[in-house]
């Protein structure tokens, strides 16, 4: 149940004493996406088991509609939404449970629950995205800095850097959120402005109780600011709030203001606890694994990711693929001639981009070449604002083409293109170092099994996660490289025998990542390492 009078924090003594009192966190709750649902489908077995299960999120969720968007019945868990105050407040409140689900992507979170388990989506490097000169950096500074926490970081409401190598930047969406850490004598520092914007605006700093600290008049350029904080024993939730505009035609994102170079001083620390203040990005140190000693067990979403646990991290994984809804898939008798591709659009630099502009101009080279008669392509996926301009690259690519583009479509409309159309393409990772950048690989590939539980046969990259779904020429191709795809394609287009024997095969393969599949995996890492054990 969604209570909104039970919306803040957890009653200390709301435990029946016939059940495991359980939390299942995630900082992305409001995206709904897969890792979502794999969060979310623990929680609903855990419900169904008889725990008493919180999801823990900071941002505004409604329960009943996260619920229906995943295919989750979450009717018997509650959403307790909390101050995003740092990693170290979620420790602290992880001791009021039995067991602590950790399931948010490069989380850091050292839990004091009783049990604990850590759900890896891919144990990404903090430090995967710096300069070579910070890494070398982070690796002197690192073990002087062990258990020093960050001053400020970054909550809700924020777009993805941006910005070059003297300055880089962050735009609010008009309220953005900063946690800084506790301390007496506190001072926030940073660079505030609106580059490429036509006029300044007022900003106003914002202390968790909506206390004004400080209102600022931000120009177009970057300018120091300095705004004293009160002491906190606890740490202090900061909320930058201002008037928001959209850049253009091609951009449409509402911006607020551009925050760089955010830190915090505090004139009661050491020597050695000023220099992270100064600069905080020496705290994201890789080699720093102490926080996973509090899980009784780390779990894999594939044998890919469990792989580079143990090369990265050093430890052992259990295997926890995530639940697929196949039964929601109905393979229509007749299929289309269509080839389909589902997968959040995003360009290349952005994590596992999806590469749906090379999947529309391999299609158009096929089309043009009169291999695909009468065929269309169809183009699904999420899309964000910051994302609106590789969009209309996918767009103008498939100018001229039977390509039709379906940007952030309704579930039902993903589910029947899945169900009628002839053939599955994903190429995430295409033209990417698997050993040098392995996190931009598809670490399992959900859409695919989506797509082989609808019926459409699939031609995935020979890469990463999708290895451990597509069988190659039994359920499925998996290719090396774009001439493989046409092949693969042309051959599946013409032989109508062919198509049907595999499309068939791939249903029944995708039954191995079901719902069900996942209850019975979950339940045995559960007893294997004494989850519930109180």
């Amino acid at each position: 149940m969604n209570d909104p009078a039970r919306a803040g924090q957890p009653a200390e003594n709301d435990q029946p004493a016939d059940g495991v009192r359980a939390a299942v966190y995630n900082r992305f709750w409001h995206s709904m996406g897969g890792g979502e649902r794999h969060n979310g489908m623990i929680a609903q077995v855990l419900a169904a088991e008889g725990a008493v299960v919180d999801l823990l999120g900071h941002s505004e969720v409604d329960l009943a509609a996260l619920g229906e968007h995943l295919g989750l019945d979450l009717a018997d868990c509650r959403y307790v939404r909390l101050p995003d105050r740092g990693e170290e407040a979620i420790a602290v409140l992880s001791r009021r449970y039995d067991l602590f689900v950790n399931g948010s992507y490069m989380s850091r979170i050292m839990p004091k629950a009783r049990h604990s388990a850590y759900l890896c989506f891919f144990p990404t490097p903090f430090d995967h995205d710096m300069a070579a000169w910070r890494k070398a950096a982070v690796r002197t500074a690192g073990p002087l800095l062990r258990g020093v926490r960050p001053a400020v970081s970054f909550g809700q409401g924020w777009y993805p850097p941006e910005g070059g190598r003297r300055r880089q930047w962050t735009w609010t969406n008009g309220a953005g959120i900063l946690a800084v850490s506790p301390g007496k004598r506190r001072t926030l520092r940073a660079d505030i402005g609106r580059p490429g914007a036509p006029v300044g605006t007022a900003l106003r700093l914002l202390d968790a109780d909506g206390g004004v600290l400080a209102k600022l008049r931000i120009g177009t350029d970057f300018t120091p600011f300095e705004v004293s904080l009160p002491p906190s024993a606890n740490g202090t939730e900061l909320t930058l709030v201002s008037d928001a505009f959209s850049p253009g035609a091609a951009d449409v994102r509402e911006l607020g203001v551009a925050v760089s170079r955010p830190r915090v001083t505090d004139g009661g620390e050491g020597p050695i606890a000023r220099l992270p203040l100064r600069f905080p990005w020496l705290l994201r140190d890789p080699a720093d694994l102490g926080y996973l000693d509090g899980y009784d067990v780390v779990m894999a979403n594939s044998r890919f990711t469990r792989g580079w646990i143990r090369r990265l991290w050093k430890r052992d994984a259990d295997l926890l693929f995530p639940p697929i809804q196949v039964e929601r898939l109905h393979p229509a008798p007749r299929r289309e001639k269509a080839v389909v591709t589902v997968g959040r659009f995003f360009a290349p630099g952005l994590g596992h981009a999806k590469r749906q502009l090379e999947m529309v101009q391999w299609f158009g080279d096929l089309y043009r070449a009169g291999n695909l008669p009468d065929w269309t392509m169809h183009v699904v996926g999420g899309c964000e604002d910051s994302q609106l301009p590789y969009l209309e690259q996918v767009r103008a690519a498939g100018a001229g083409l039977p390509v039709e583009i379906h940007p952030n479509a309704p579930r039902a409309e993903v589910e029947r293109l899945l169900s009628t159309s002839s053939v599955f393409w994903s190429a995430t990772g295409y033209g990417e170092d698997d050993d040098r950048r392995p996190w931009t690989a598809e670490h399992f590939g959900m859409t695919t099994v989506e797509a082989m539980a609808g019926g459409c046969v699939p031609v995935v990259i020979d890469r990463a996660g999708q290895r451990e779904i597509v069988r190659h020429g039994i359920d499925g191709y998996r290719w090396t490289g774009p001439e493989q795809v046409a092949s693969f394609t042309r051959r599946l287009a013409a032989e109508d025998g062919l198509r049907g024997r595999l499309a068939a095969a791939a249903i029944e393969r995708a039954q191995t990542f079901s719902d069900a599949a996942f209850a019975r995996q979950w339940r045995e890492i559960a007893i294997r390492h004494g989850l519930y054990e109180r």
